[in-house]
């Protein structure tokens, strides 16, 4: 249902430009360019959305793991775009719809994941009710929907499969298991390669002490041809992007931004911005994460809850995008980055909305219609929003007038 209805959603928001949609030059181009570039034109050296080197070579900033996960909706685009006699380029409006299908599909696998893994420790209601926030109360809904060829709905899937294969390989250890892992893990990096950090997942989640961790170690030489197949398949899918590197710059392993003069300061970071900023600070527009943030706190006190390993997992990732030189994540709703590790707040959330389902009426009462709001205040904003918040002009007091007219105020 999730699905259905963001696909519904995303096709409502963009109908009148679907032949221009996955042309338009932003980041989301950045991402699927390879798929048009590589199987219809062959040449990955004229890619359009690219930074152009000194020696006038294009070099494509992003990695291939968006376009990977959007293969199989490339190539039922390229049957419908034949079928329906549209231009077969990779681009016209069957293509569009394709990926418009296969956003909302990751979003809905992964929402499915979260779900599985919250059943095995809270009831049902708590459950959907956590899933069915993450996924409308925060800027997902608006990556889902309204910017669906970015990276961050995919990078949600994949950390949700991460934490759900773990927690079933703790209970039940499977060579199958030990392959997904490997292979999830391998197009997680290639998303994103900050998401590296969640290779920790196997070997920390709901951990207790060093003989714990120490057993999870052993996982990745119990079957020592279980790793190897995993390994392999990782490769597989590294290889492309390796040898994409070497054929423009003549290096196997490069940092793309680091070609335009942009990194990180380490001695500077933003903590508090990244939070706080009315430049997209995470907790000014995605509200209901200062609920699932303290919750995730207060259950980090409980040994083996996996609370500990998902804060240490997000602030990781909180100190490397304050470092950015870019740490409010630019044309932005919202900070963007950490829409890819709701995950790991879904098990704080759903154990809080436990507690609420059997409090008394007045708090029952209460968090539903808290909840109800965080809702409709993120739609409106999603549906609101024209890039960018940020920068000099973007103010508390312009940011204010945008939840005014939010609330119809």
């Amino acid at each position: 249902m999730i699905g259905v209805l963001l696909f519904a959603t995303a096709w409502l928001v963009h109908r009148e430009r679907l032949d221009i949609f996955l042309g338009i030059r932003t980041d989301s181009l950045g991402y699927y360019q390879f798929l048009p570039a590589a199987f219809l034109a062959g040449d990955l050296r004229g890619l359009p959305w690219v930074h152009v080197l000194e020696d006038g070579s294009r070099l494509s900033l992003f990695t291939i793991g968006v376009a990977l996960l959007q293969l199989p909706f490339f190539l039922l685009g390229h049957v419908c775009a034949w079928i329906a006699g549209a231009a077969r380029d990779g681009y016209s409006a069957p293509y569009a719809v394709a990926q418009l299908l296969g956003t909302a599909t990751y979003v809905a696998l992964g929402a499915h994941a979260i779900l599985r893994l919250l059943l095995r420790s809270t009831d049902r209601v708590a459950a959907l009710l956590a899933v069915l926030l993450l996924v409308f109360a925060t800027n997902l809904f608006y990556y889902a929907v309204h910017e669906p060829g970015m990276s961050h709905a995919y990078a949600f899937a994949m950390t949700a499969f991460v934490l759900l294969i773990t927690e079933e390989q703790r209970t039940y250890w499977t060579t199958r298991g030990h392959i997904l892992l490997c292979t999830v893990g391998a197009l997680l990096i290639l998303v994103r390669p900050l998401h590296a950090v969640f290779f920790l997942v196997p070997l920390l989640w709901r951990t207790r002490n060093t003989e714990e961790i120490m057993e999870r170690a052993r996982w990745w030489w119990r079957t020592p041809w279980a790793t190897g197949v995993g390994m392999a398949i990782a490769a597989l899918f590294l290889l492309p992007q390796l040898l994409y590197w070497k054929m423009i710059t003549g290096k196997w392993v490069l940092f793309t931004y680091g070609t335009k003069g942009e990194g990180f300061d380490w001695s500077a970071p933003h903590l508090w911005d990244v939070l706080f900023s009315h430049q997209n600070g995470w907790l000014i527009y995605t509200p209901l994460m200062i609920f699932a943030l303290s919750a995730l706190v207060v259950q980090g006190r409980t040994q083996g809850s996996g609370a500990r390993t998902a804060l240490v997992l997000w602030g990781i990732s909180w100190y490397v995008y304050s470092c950015w030189w870019a740490w409010w994540l630019g044309a932005a709703y919202g900070f963007r980055g950490f829409v890819d590790h709701l995950s790991l707040f879904a098990l704080p959330l759903a154990l809080l909305l436990g507690r609420v389902i059997h409090a008394q009426t007045p708090i029952r009462v209460g968090s539903l219609v808290l909840a109800a709001f965080l809702t409709f205040l993120n739609l409106r904003m999603a549906a609101l929003y024209a890039a960018p918040w940020d920068g000099p002009d973007w103010t508390w007091a312009r940011l204010a007038a945008i939840w005014r007219e939010a609330l119809f105020l």
